[in-house]
């Protein structure tokens, strides 16, 4: 029988960086955006669409959930 060992988490790639950097922006503009009071998720998006060049509202949403996983994961240190 074989041992498993661990290794350490393979690094990033230069794309993979660019990638959550971008994310982690859009995050923070919808977080922004909707911290104003009165303020509309549907507005917000569309906002965002356009600065992002992001095509479909449910992109939006994904990238958020994924940011939120990621801080979770590495402690809220993005």
């Amino acid at each position: 029988m074989t041992e498993l060992t661990v290794t350490a988490a393979p690094k990033k790639t230069a794309y993979r960086l660019e990638r959550e950097a971008r994310e982690m922006k859009i995050y923070k503009e919808y977080e922004e955006f909707m911290s104003y009071p009165g303020a509309q998720p549907g507005a917000a998006k569309e906002y965002i669409m356009k600065k992002f060049n992001i095509h479909a509202p449910s992109t939006i949403w994904f990238i958020r959930k994924r940011v939120e996983e990621r801080m979770k994961r590495e402690g809220a240190q993005c």
